[in-house]
């Protein structure tokens, strides 16, 4: 079986189970290096941009280190000029999504929301934070 991709699998969930009705979709983008450079407008409207956390995965054997536990980390980016309560509604359907389907991911036994860390900039009228999401695969074979 291949390794899933946690960032991809996250975004296609935020993706089929957001609910308009509670907040405005964004848009949604996938980075996938560490220093790949994106564009977006903000304008148009609200943007998430997904990328893998620091560290990516991380492996903890368990008892005779043939079984272990994986954490895959998540990051994403909130951007919006419409106001900082509109951040905050962004960021609740965002836990309301990972705390939903929390074990609804084919890939990962769970996903967790972890932290949510809002950055004050020099520029005025964007608002940006930071959320983090963990999945986790627990008691899984680690020999391949």
């Amino acid at each position: 079986m291949p390794e899933p991709i946690a960032i991809d699998d996250i975004m296609t969930d935020i993706n089929s189970q957001w609910n308009a009705s509670n907040v405005t979709k964004p848009s949604l983008t996938t980075v996938n290096g560490a220093n790949q450079p994106f564009r977006f407008d903000l304008n148009v409207g609200d943007h998430l941009i997904g990328r893998t956390g620091n560290p990516a995965v991380q492996e903890m054997p368990i008892g005779n280190r043939k079984y272990g536990n994986r954490l895959y980390s998540i990051e994403i980016e909130l951007y919006t000029l419409t106001s900082r309560q509109r951040l905050f509604d962004l960021m609740r359907e965002v836990r309301r999504i990972a705390h939903a389907r929390m074990h609804s991911l084919t890939n990962f036994q769970r996903q967790q929301f972890m932290a949510f860390n809002e950055e004050v900039g020099e520029q005025a009228n964007i608002w940006t934070g930071t959320l983090e999401i963990q999945l986790e695969n627990n008691g899984i074979l680690l020999e391949t």
